[in-house]
């Protein structure tokens, strides 16, 4: 046991628990933004051809399985988000401050692309004579009253597929995350520490056995795939992180073992996909049981990285430029890396190899997705961030402990203060 201990701390250094200052921003959880958003683009625009060539089956495997990035927005969110309602709760304000400062933050990027596709892109494509476009944005318009409300999700899973103009089918994940953002604070101030980890747990066996008991009953894939009720062991398991670290008995006693959890359920994700296909999107066993299992081994990285000192090697990864700019505009990069996807495509790549052009197409809608969400940061997002200052955190004063409920005991804890998404 010693000798296992010694390892571990040879292998994953760790920071003290007792000093962790989760107030404090961690460059490594811009990486896992990132990372998430690099996973998306991955699946949704790297179209490599079965050359049989080693290292391309690798990259075929690897953007056949970027739908899991999805999942690790919503735990990072899970664990963000949890995190600041808990250290706020009880404080003048708590609300109030959380919507104002979720709304400026999500709403003018969001409200502001429903305005251009609902009504500035159909005239502008009309003009051009782009009747493609045309005929998809007039299909996506006819449904636009569940975009404006943030229900677009619930239309998908009604309607049991995917619309057929692709338009703004990327934006079920924002409906997810804003209904949660809506809830979430009310079940937070509501219960317990303790009460919360139960409804966490709770939560996540609903959405596991719900979304089993629909798909055996030939209820469509997407349904389950889309509805905020079945996807909430995602947001649980990084809400379940966030307890977890604010509660000092598990933080000093179990918190040293994430990183080996992360490192083994890693692997042990890689070998059940072998056998049980878990990471091959739209199948049962992802749709199912691979949500539950992803959501898992994404909140032990996250949990590891908060852990791990700035030099081990892990932190210098996450922490890598490439990965934290990515991070920093993820949100954008998401909105946008459809639209640009499909401008880029409809360039005549035959100029290059067959084998390159897949390639090309990835790399220039990744970094024009990088460039458009960077002058949407500097033109149209961060006068809007702004007005933050005028409404501050709930939490200034650190040395209170916020207000916890049931009278139960009451300790110093640090504060995580990273905006989500």
């Amino acid at each position: 046991m010693q000798i296992a201990e010694k390892i571990r701390t040879i292998v994953f250094p760790g920071k003290d628990v007792s000093s962790l200052e989760l107030k404090k921003h961690i460059p490594a959880l811009d990486g896992v933004r990132g990372l998430a958003v690099l996973l998306v683009l991955c699946y949704d625009c790297l179209k490599l051809h079965n050359d049989g060539f080693i290292p391309t089956l690798i990259a075929r495997k690897f953007a056949a399985s970027g739908w899991i990035g999805v999942d690790l927005f919503f735990v990072l969110s899970g664990f963000l988000i949890t995190g600041i309602l808990l250290d706020t709760a009880g404080r003048k304000g708590y609300w109030k401050s959380f919507i104002l400062r979720r709304s400026v933050r999500i709403f003018p990027l969001y409200y502001g692309t429903l305005i251009v596709v609902f009504a500035i892109a159909p005239l502008v494509c009309l003009a051009l004579g782009y009747e493609s476009a045309t005929g998809a944005l007039a299909a996506v318009k006819e449904t636009q009253f569940w975009y404006w409300g943030y229900l677009q999700n619930w239309l998908f899973a009604w309607q049991g597929a995917w619309p057929d103009g692709r338009v703004l089918n990327h934006f079920w994940s924002l409906a997810v995350e804003e209904q949660f953002y809506l809830i979430w604070p009310f079940v937070v101030i509501a219960c317990s520490r303790k009460r919360l980890a139960w409804v966490c747990f709770g939560l996540c066996l609903t959405a596991l056995t719900l979304r089993y008991t629909l798909l055996t009953n030939g209820v469509p894939g997407v349904t389950t795939y889309v509805m905020t009720i079945t996807r909430m062991d995602s947001l649980c398991a990084g809400a379940l992180l966030a307890i977890a670290f604010r509660s000092p008995g598990w933080a000093s006693r179990q918190a040293k073992y994430l990183p080996i959890l992360c490192a083994t359920g890693f692997v042990m994700l890689l070998g059940i996909d072998v056998f049980y296909p878990i990471l091959k999107s739209q199948s049962f066993a992802a749709y199912s049981i691979g949500h539950s299992l992803v959501a898992i081994v994404f909140a032990t990285l996250i949990g590891t990285l908060v852990l791990l000192t700035d030099r081990h090697f892990l932190s210098r990864l996450f922490c890598f430029a490439g990965l934290t700019t990515l991070g920093k505009y993820s949100y954008a990069i998401y909105v946008f890396h459809r639209f640009v996807y499909r401008a880029v495509k409809s360039y005549d790549w035959n100029f290059l190899p067959e084998a390159s052009q897949s390639w090309a197409i990835f790399i220039a809608t990744l970094v024009l997705s990088y460039l458009v969400a960077r002058i949407s940061w500097l033109l149209w997002e961060s006068p809007f961030l702004a007005l933050k200052v005028y409404m501050p955190r709930p939490d200034a004063d650190f040395n209170k402990p916020a207000v916890d409920n049931n009278n139960e005991s009451k300790q110093q804890e640090t504060r995580q203060s990273v905006a989500a998404f």
